[in-house]
């Protein structure tokens, strides 16, 4: 989950909210990051997290409601690639499974290059194997280098962090 556009922890806590109500059975939330924007791109910094959960939803059906989240928090779904935007969510892992299709690749195909991704997603799945190279989140986020991925001290429940 990403935001950098508005009130960026507001955009993932509604959809932390969302996605628990209608998508996930019994989601678990990492900490939220700050993240300057990937690419080198002049853009607001990002607020991401990464959550866990089960889903009664295929694949396709749920990039579905990722996608309808996202439209619902304003985010422009034909704006230009790595552009700024309210909400991003993206499906990282599905179970064990591989998906290549033209709008879905399962995992996803920058997950092991991305502190911002593997940070949070280790928070939560750490002892995940990724099902192509075999290593677990947690030594892949080990392995990756951390600069501009910054913890902080916000949390997707408002009650946690007195809703800053």
């Amino acid at each position: 989950m990403g935001s950098n556009l508005g009130s960026r922890i507001d955009h993932l806590r509604v959809a932390a909210r969302r996605l628990a109500e209608t998508v996930l059975v019994e989601p678990r939330f990492s900490r939220v990051y700050e993240t300057a924007p990937a690419y080198g791109l002049d853009q607001p910094a990002y607020l991401n997290a990464c959550c866990a959960g089960w889903t009664r939803l295929q694949p396709g059906a749920l990039l579905a409601s990722l996608k309808d989240l996202e439209a619902r928090a304003g985010r422009d779904l034909d704006a230009p690639r790595y552009s700024s935007r309210p909400l991003d969510l993206d499906i990282l892992l599905y179970a064990n499974d591989v998906v290549e299709t033209p709008h879905l690749a399962i995992p996803h195909a920058a997950l092991a290059e991305r502190a911002f991704v593997l940070l949070p997603l280790a928070e939560v799945a750490g002892a995940w194997r990724h099902p192509s190279l075999g290593r677990s989140i947690a030594e892949l986020a080990a392995a990756v280098g951390r600069e501009g991925v910054t913890v902080t001290e916000l949390c997707l429940t408002e009650a946690s962090d007195g809703g800053s």
